[in-house]
């Protein structure tokens, strides 16, 4: 049975299953799915750890504001009418602070997803007697992935955090009264991908089935070192992943088609279901303009008032060399007015390729707007309902790590062919830099274009030493362009670099403290 078949099973079971607890007896109705009743069979453990992975969706519905928008790809369509968005906004800005709504719901996610991995961890070493060592290898190895996968996030995002590695049973043990440091979180994260490794294999086949794979933890562990500078580690990793299978596909475009989830150049997608089961994706809604009628870029007539977020910038679209197929690939342009309400009503939506210039035509009263076009697919029906997939890795993301890390080791001719790759497949010229800087600014690019709006921006200045001068040059552009930026935006510090802890849990717990600067 498939991943996806196995979470609709299981929807909303395993909230229940985590929150359970033994009480004055142990009776359970046979009706009923409770701790008591449940982890008895390996198809119990199948269905939980299906329940593991559904945070992810819920994780990934908003990642967007936290690492795409927040550096200099995307942008927010500023809405004079509507201030509703403005907590939203402020993460662009770097105005937020620790009572972010968005910043609560990727780390309550995450550690949701942490919480369901324990429970499994802990309840499978009374291994059923129906279950097989292999298969108990697979669900530890899958488990352990996740769990990596959970922390690699967040620690990336909030850095110092409360480690939890069994499960949560009560209030006492829920309360973990301080932070573990980055290197200490760092290393349960490699502990449990090396691991997941040797318990995990490759993907057997293609589509596959989106369960993590030895591919999945072998391309976490080389981004966890490339992020730690631990370059020699590294290398070994991604070009392992090399040979697991992975190959580019010929169109960039199909990498993101619904109809080709799961491809061989995916090695990991966040799994999304269009239909009535609370299973589906509505990214699409939140990247086209906010309009009262969608007819004409949705074919169908919505009203669309979760729009305008995730804008892809000039800056970006400044970035795509000519001749780059992925522009248009990645970005769409809607052409409209402003009626007499100033709400935009679109009238088409026309290729990039010749409409780069967003001021284009408004001389005329022709407005143009932007969005991504990676989660954009005809036709709708439902609204805010689409079956697109959320793309964490895939090869050509592994073929330019490797690239960097071989470049980082002084390794710059060994790089250009894996760089090249991913060059020749866009349409563009292969580069011969073999100088380790100027190679190094021609990989940093590759990566900008080639994984827009794909999660990676934020993160890739980050942990290259960039994102202060980059996005403090950046922001004197924003506000010499718009004019509602107030002076005190942008003002990007060391403090900047993680979110603050969410409000609310450092009231329920104040062990946790706070991060500076929040």
């Amino acid at each position: 049975m498939n991943y996806i078949n196995r979470l609709m099973i299981f929807a909303g079971f395993a909230l229940v299953v985590s929150s359970c607890k033994k009480d004055f007896v142990t009776l359970y109705p046979e009706g009923q799915v409770n701790e008591g009743n449940f982890y008895k069979t390996t198809s119990d453990f199948q269905e939980a750890l299906v329940g593991a992975y559904a945070p992810m969706r819920d994780a990934a519905n908003v990642a967007f504001y936290l690492e795409e928008m927040r550096a200099d790809n995307t942008f927010f369509d500023y809405n004079s009418k509507d201030r509703g968005g403005f907590e939203s906004e402020k993460l662009s800005e770097f105005l937020d602070d620790a009572s972010n709504p968005t910043i609560l719901t990727v780390w309550t996610a995450d550690f949701q997803g942490i919480q369901r991995v324990n429970v499994i961890l802990d309840k499978i070493q009374t291994k059923p007697a129906d279950m097989t060592d292999s298969v108990k290898n697979q669900i530890i190895g899958e488990a352990e992935a996740l769990r990596a996968h959970y922390y690699f996030e967040l620690v990336r995002l909030f850095g110092k955090l409360p480690l939890y590695l069994h499960e949560t049973t009560n209030a006492q043990n829920a309360l973990i009264d301080h932070r573990s440091d980055v290197d200490s979180v760092y290393a349960q994260i490699t502990a449990d991908l090396t691991d997941a490794m040797a318990k995990l294999a490759p993907p057997a086949g293609f589509p596959q089935s989106g369960n993590a794979t030895k591919g999945m933890a072998a391309t976490e562990l080389g981004l966890v070192y490339l992020t730690l500078k631990q370059y020699d580690k590294a290398i070994p990793l991604f070009q392992s992943v090399t040979q697991m299978g992975y190959v580019l596909l010929p169109n960039y475009a199909d990498i993101f088609d619904p109809g080709k989830k799961n491809n061989q150049e995916s090695i990991f997608e966040v799994q999304y279901k269009s239909g009535t089961d609370n299973q589906q994706s509505s990214f699409i809604y939140n990247f086209i303009p906010n309009t009262p009628s969608t007819r004409n870029i949705l074919g169908v007539d919505f009203s669309n008032t979760d729009g305008g977020w995730n804008v892809p910038t000039q800056d970006l679209i400044n970035a795509y060399e000519p001749g780059d197929n992925r522009l248009d690939a990645s970005i769409a342009v809607v052409k409209g007015k402003l009626d007499a309400d100033v709400d935009f009503i679109p009238d088409s939506v026309v290729s990039i390729v010749n409409n780069r210039d967003s001021t284009a035509g408004q001389a005329t009263g022709e407005v143009s707007k932007r969005f991504i076009k990676k989660q954009y697919h005809l036709p709708y029906t439902l609204q805010s309902n689409t079956d697109d997939n959320w793309p964490v890795y895939r090869y050509a993301d592994v073929l330019l790590m490797l690239a960097e890390s071989l470049n980082e080791q002084g390794q710059s001719g060994d790089a250009l062919p894996f760089l090249n790759q991913v060059r020749q497949r866009a349409g563009l010229a292969p580069s011969t830099a073999t100088d380790q800087a100027k190679l190094r600014d021609t990989i940093a690019h590759e990566r900008r274009v080639e994984l827009a709006f794909e999660n990676k921006r934020w993160f890739d200045l980050v942990r290259t030493g960039q994102a202060i001068p980059v996005m403090t040059a950046y922001g004197i552009k924003q506000k010499q362009t718009y004019g509602f930026l107030l002076p005190n935006t942008y003002n990007v510090t060391d403090t900047r670099m993680i979110y603050g802890v969410p409000f609310r849990e450092t009231q329920v717990n104040p062990g946790l403290g706070q991060n500076p600067g929040y």
